[in-house]
């Protein structure tokens, strides 16, 4: 990982495990948590070894070998907010576009999301890049790994989750419903949109009007959206 933002909030969340400074690094926050937290290799190197490790000049002079990221399965995420009485749970149905899941992240971190469930299969994972796109959010959103979404929903409709599926082909507005108690959202990929199983166990099919000369918004701009509504009414 690589970047001040995204290193320090994982440094707060103690997921460093090596940590590389420019040569003339100052910001003793960096230090400091990392001798807090244990770091075992804290290591100040010219900047062209900073450039080889990560391929980029963008690393604003601080890069970090972190913990790979542990998913929680959906019966462990589940258990972890099962009193709450309003609940908002994200779905991600193939979002390939580590960029679009790193700002959906951000996102869901914004506006209290309770999890992201992603695909085992077929959809992006926590990588370096959805990491720093997040700018930290990632340490503070939990995320779920399923084999199956069709098999998630129908598990969370059985604890009473509603399921609203936002697609283009919605005929209902995203603004004009209540969003009351439990409630998931989903989203499709950036390029097939919500797969028609999903569509189907859904119990809405909701949209946001257009009103320009475009007729579909990128996936992480929609999820943004739709997610600020929803936590304005609630």
């Amino acid at each position: 990982m690589y970047g001040r933002n995204p290193i320090l909030s994982s440094l707060n969340e103690d997921n460093v495990l090596e940590l590389y400074l420019k040569k003339d690094f100052s910001d003793q926050r960096f230090i400091d948590l990392a001798k807090k937290n244990k770091v075992r290799k804290i290591e100040f190197v010219p900047v062209e070894k900073l450039d080889k490790l990560v391929h980029t000049s963008k690393h604003q002079g601080v890069v970090a070998l972190i913990k790979e990221y542990s998913y929680l399965s959906l019966n462990e995420a589940i258990n972890q907010i099962k009193s709450k009485d309003k609940s908002l749970i994200l779905v991600l149905d193939g979002v390939e576009d580590p960029h679009n899941l790193g700002a959906i992240i951000r996102s869901a971190d914004a506006f209290d999301v309770d999890m992201i469930i992603i695909k085992e299969h077929g959809q992006v994972d926590v990588t370096p890049i959805v990491r720093k796109v997040s700018t930290g959010a990632i340490d503070h959103v939990k995320i779920v790994r399923v084999s199956s979404i069709t098999r998630a929903l129908e598990k969370l409709k059985e604890i009473g989750y509603w399921v609203y599926a936002a697609d283009g082909s919605g005929d209902v507005d995203y603004s004009k419903i209540s969003y009351d108690n439990k409630t998931v959202v989903v989203m499709g990929s950036e390029g097939f949109g919500i797969s028609r199983l999903v569509l189907e166990n859904s119990d809405f099919i909701i949209k946001i009007p257009m009103f320009g000369h475009v007729n579909s918004l990128n996936v992480s701009v929609a999820t943004g959206i739709i997610l600020a509504m929803i936590k304005s009414k609630n």
